[in-house]
């Protein structure tokens, strides 16, 4: 692909600058806020920190009690539901499951270090039903392991054995008291574990297969073993299915990833530098805060330190160099290969056995992987489930606890999967639909009231078995209809924006990033999205209108009736520019008297729009869905002049757009908040002028997956 190669100035580090390794005492200085957070933490545990000691002191087999919850009953532990109210019959089969605890306390067994078979040391904690002297109960019990990527040590201290954690990692008696062994592991890198961070690379995945065996050794385990967790723990959770098919015999993953590239980092081909910013400062960070652990377990204070120098150096050796290499276009992290299938769950997923959960959300991080993660599981005759909440990242991860009329809370979910797989308990699991999904404006005016409980619909499969693709055209007056342009059409032109800024740098024992986006996409959903959720809400993330992003826009006339979208869409742009690169970004709307509100949207940097039609989604004879080669060998630059088709992938939602309000399509030169060129690219798009096609010949258009109605009620 001429002129996109590795194109920085010999020995440059361009945002990425080269740093010396910072001594460990440097990185006690820059580590007041955990000091201060080990204090708090210390003074609100109690006698824990006094007992922890002593177990210092003992033999490694010696265990130390939790807070027995202060003696409360355990059912207060959970949400008050009122189970014999219409509320407590749900959409997936019934009434909520639950039962009472088996144990009334738990008991942390002291923090251990396991070798992997690598030779690196990983940070593992076992928590176990107790009596009251805090004793370990009579054993063995089935186990549920998370391998986790956020300290699990830290968020133990700060979440002190607080219910419904279990998917991040920290010891959670709502479990444990039900019968269960919990073991939580920081994985390779990351929190007290040694070694350095990769970003789910092949060591890694190695430490998570290792765990699997270590548990299966263990004295307190029955040989049944769930795995669990949320985000960076479903993504460890699937691949330690996949390494281990045999050793492991349920999945409970909520929020994973699939396809590294096409679902996250590099959708539409550019670099999501946006989230890839957050969440690597948010691990690397996470990873240097072990004064808490430190100071509660003094016995291994030298070995932590050890760890936490070796968190602190990658930044020089891993981190900043593999930063510059996305940004100077190296092939391996620019192009689909190696690197990110090996970080993607999506390239294994038959090698899974284990009966799975997959949960997701229409504006989760992983919006795009969590049906396929389904559907493949459901294609190997995995007994499998897929549920689909409402909202973004983080915010989804804690409602989800609470649960809602028609799901029930996410740790209820769980408790009825393990015990129907680990312990054998029939827990009404088969009562459970296949796909379950949150449709946005659901329910509406039109609804039946007997279906207006709940905004939730079923289905047996993922995509919708009534699914059917309907063609929308998108004509240079600005309207969309489903007749194609019958004649010429002046068409629409587009200014490619100016360019993001930003550095990746060294700060202490941290790692820092400054990325400021130039396109108007800080105020839209996809910043809300690509930051996780972790930002106070703004009427722009709910109203396109008032976003400052350059938009071109499509509406249909007002709907007659309610026409419902569920699956994936794809938008067939044709295009010109009068330079070698562009981007183009479609969203998908709502649009009302009030508001123009987002659905989905996808986006696609030219020079990689070839399609792998062998795996593009077809329906009915259209293909809605495309599979990007994304490789360096199928990569071709524009000709400037020359019209070429965009054939853009758009996340799969499901969403109504109400009797009475228009659908929209709006089309930008670019989505920063989503992608970002690198500099080589962004050196070829400069002062780039695109032209969108509407015509007899260069028919733009939209394919959407629509759904009678009658199938939500």
């Amino acid at each position: 692909m001429t002129g996109t190669n590795d194109t920085r100035p010999q020995g440059s580090r361009s945002l990425a600058g080269a740093h010396s390794a910072l001594p460990l005492k440097k990185l006690f200085s820059h580590g007041c806020v955990a000091v201060l957070a080990s204090c708090l933490l210390m003074a609100c545990s109690g006698g824990d920190s006094k007992s922890k000691s002593a177990a210092d002191r003992n033999a490694q087999t010696t265990v130390t009690p939790t807070a027995p919850d202060s003696g409360t009953p355990d059912d207060t532990e959970i949400p008050d539901l009122d189970d014999d109210s219409d509320d407590a019959i749900d959409a997936i089969g019934g009434e909520h499951y639950f039962r009472e605890a088996e144990y009334r306390y738990t008991v942390n067994l002291p923090l251990q270090f396991v070798e992997m078979s690598t030779g690196k040391k990983l940070s593992v904690r076992v928590t176990l039903p107790a009596n009251e002297k805090g004793e370990p109960a009579e054993g063995p019990f089935p186990v549920i392991l998370t391998q986790a990527g956020y300290n699990t040590n830290l968020l133990s201290l700060m979440f002190l054995g607080t219910p419904g954690n279990l998917m991040l990692g920290a010891p959670d008696p709502f479990v444990v008291k039900r019968g269960y062994a919990q073991v939580s592991v920081d994985a390779l890198g990351t929190g007290a574990s040694g070694g350095g961070w990769e970003l789910f690379g092949e060591e890694e995945q190695v430490g998570f297969a290792d765990m699997v065996d270590w548990v299966h050794e263990q004295p307190w385990s029955n040989g049944k073993l769930g795995v669990a967790g949320v985000s960076y723990m479903a993504i460890s959770s699937l691949f330690a299915a996949q390494r281990r098919p045999d050793s492991i015999d349920a999945v409970f993953a909520s929020l994973p990833m699939g396809d590294a590239m096409r679902g996250i980092v590099g959708t539409g081909g550019l670099l999501n530098a946006h989230f890839m910013s957050t969440w690597m400062l948010i691990t690397q960070i996470l990873s240097t805060q072990n004064i808490p652990t430190m100071l509660a377990n003094p016995k291994h204070m030298d070995l932590l330190m050890q760890h936490t120098q070796e968190h602190a150096d990658q930044i020089d050796s891993y981190y900043l160099p593999l930063i510059d290499d996305a940004l100077w276009n190296a092939p391996y992290v620019t192009y689909y290969g190696d690197f990110w299938s090996k970080r993607s769950p999506l390239v294994n997923m038959d090698k899974v056995k284990a009966p799975t959960m997959i949960f997701g959300a229409l504006h989760d991080l992983f919006q795009r992987d969590e049906p396929l993660l389904y559907e493949n599981l459901k294609k190997n005759g995995v007994d499998a489930r897929l549920v689909i909440y409402n909202g973004t990242h983080f915010p989804n991860f804690v409602t989800s606890h609470v649960g809602n009329n028609a799901v029930a809370p996410i740790d209820f979910l769980l408790l009825q999967w393990f015990d129907k797989y680990l312990k054998g308990m029939d827990t009404g699991t088969e009562n459970i639909p296949q796909v379950v999904q949150h449709v946005k404006n659901y329910p509406t005016e039109s609804t039946p009231a007997e279906f207006r409980k709940d905004s939730f619909a079923t289905t047996t499969d993922w995509p919708h078995p009534l699914a059917a693709p309907e063609r929308w055209y998108l004509h240079s007056d600005g309207s969309l209809s489903r007749s194609a342009p019958d004649s010429e059409e002046t068409g629409h032109t587009m200014t490619n924006p100016e360019h993001p800024v930003g550095r990746a740098f060294r700060n202490g024992a941290m790692l820092g990033f400054e990325v400021d986006i130039n396109d108007g996409t800080t105020c839209s959903r996809s910043y809300e999205q690509w930051i996780l959720g972790l930002t106070l809400p703004k009427s722009c993330f709910s109203n396109a209108d008032k976003t400052q992003q350059q938009r071109v826009t499509f509406e249909s006339a007002p709907m007659e009736e309610d026409y419902y979208i569920n699956g994936p869409i794809q938008a067939d742009i044709w295009i010109d520019s009068t330079v070698t690169e562009a981007v183009v970004a479609v969203q998908v709307e709502e649009l009302s008297d009030a508001q123009s509100l987002p659905i989905t949207n996808g986006q696609l940097l030219a020079s990689v729009r070839a399609v792998d039609q062998s795996r593009s989604r077809f329906l009915n004879g259209e293909m809605i869905q495309p599979y990007h080669y994304l490789t360096e060998e199928k990569a071709k630059l524009l000709v400037p002049g020359e019209v070429v088709k965009m054939q853009i992938e758009i996340f799969s939602t499901s969403a109504i757009i109400r009797k009475g309000n228009r659908l929209r399509i709006a089309i930008s030169p670019s989505n920063q908040a989503q992608g970002m060129l690198n500099y080589p690219r962004q050196a070829l798009a400069e002062d780039g002028v695109t032209t969108i096609h509407n015509s007899p010949q260069y028919p733009s258009s939209v394919v959407l997956p629509i759904v009678p109605t009658s199938a939500l009620n």
